[in-house]
């Protein structure tokens, strides 16, 4: 049998309907099976032959539709508001303690502090003369100290949502030396994070994981994309170097030129985003005049580069004096678990 390297011939997407009228399918429910169970044979899909191309996008439905899952079931919008929500939770989830949200600050720096004081003590040539063991140990270290860095971050974050404490003064003080210690701009990202919450789901102001719009995942470049896609995300050199990827350089790609974020910067309301598009570094969580921010955030976020000044000279200083390999394994590797 003879086989060929050529690529399948590229066809239209087709678009997939489920009407009112459909006739009910017979087959049972794969929502009320076990998770062992496969799904059953369903009108929806989740490949891109179930989008419409872009001219019947463009056209508008031709037809009245009814919400479907993934696996053909009816989907429901619920009828419950977010009041019904809150209401569900319990009145001592909405209680906020300082004195509970520093000790947790407490624990997880004695748990940095006690850590990188167990391994420079004991994780030594003299007392562990093997160095493949001591390597290990020390790959040991910077997972740990990235799970305690990892608490640390997520610390400033409540601080950021102001549920750390009911003190707004102690929250961001507390939030600016932790995620500062972290380089994380603390104020330039609490305001973007916080807008972010305010337009999640937005196709046009969500300031981060913007999806592509439909006509974009339908258009040509976005159909190659998704066969590309779709042929190589199981494999372990695409997986490895998407992992590489996002460890090494999302987070700071994401600060630096904000992306996958929106680029609807001209909207914004002070003028600030005239001719300001994500990736051309106008468009940043460290300069004042990025359109992420109004004209009043400007101290703040001159404020968080002076946290990030603050540590990137400790950091310079300890490279300096203890070696900068020393300060990889003690800093770089665990900040990049914390990622």
């Amino acid at each position: 049998m003879s086989t060929t390297t050529a690529l399948p011939q590229r066809r239209a997407p087709m678009q997939r309907n489920i009407t009112v009228d459909s006739v009910p399918s017979t087959s049972p429910s794969s929502a009320a099976g076990s998770p062992n169970e496969s799904p059953v044979a369903s009108a929806s899909s989740t490949s891109l032959s179930s989008l419409g191309s872009v001219e019947d996008f463009q056209q508008g439905p031709k037809q009245q539709q009814q919400l479907v899952d993934t696996y053909g079931n009816e989907f429901k919008l619920p009828d419950y508001t977010i009041k019904d929500i809150r209401d569900a939770i319990p009145k001592h989830c909405f209680e906020r303690s300082g004195l509970r949200g520093l000790s947790y600050v407490a624990r997880d720096v004695a748990l940095m502090a006690g850590t990188f004081y167990l391994f420079n003590t004991y994780c030594t040539p003299a007392n562990v003369p093997s160095y493949a063991l001591r390597a290990a140990l020390w790959t040991g270290y910077t997972f740990l100290q990235g799970l305690f860095g990892t608490g640390l971050w997520v610390l400033a974050h409540e601080c950021g949502h102001q549920s750390f404490s009911p003190s707004k003064t102690l929250n961001d003080t507390v939030g600016w030396f932790a995620h500062s210690a972290l380089l994380v701009p603390y104020f330039s990202w609490k305001i973007s994070h916080g807008k972010h919450h305010k337009a999640t789901g937005n196709m046009e102001r969500d300031m981060v994981f913007l999806p592509r719009t439909r006509e974009e995942h339908a258009s040509r470049m976005g159909y190659v994309l998704h066969e590309m896609h779709e042929l190589m995300e199981e494999t372990p050199l695409y997986t490895a170097t998407m992992l590489i990827g996002q460890q090494l350089i999302g987070w700071p790609w994401y600060l630096l030129g904000n992306v996958t974020g929106h680029d609807q910067h001209e909207r914004q309301a002070e003028g600030k985003g005239k001719g300001r598009k994500n990736g051309n570094g106008s468009v940043n969580h460290f300069l004042p005049s990025s359109p992420l921010y109004e004209r009043k955030d400007e101290k703040l976020i001159l404020l968080s580069d002076l946290g990030l000044l603050i540590t990137g000279s400790i950091l310079a200083f300890v490279g300096k004096n203890f070696g900068w390999w020393n300060l990889t394994v003690w800093y770089i590797f665990p900040y990049l678990w914390v990622n």
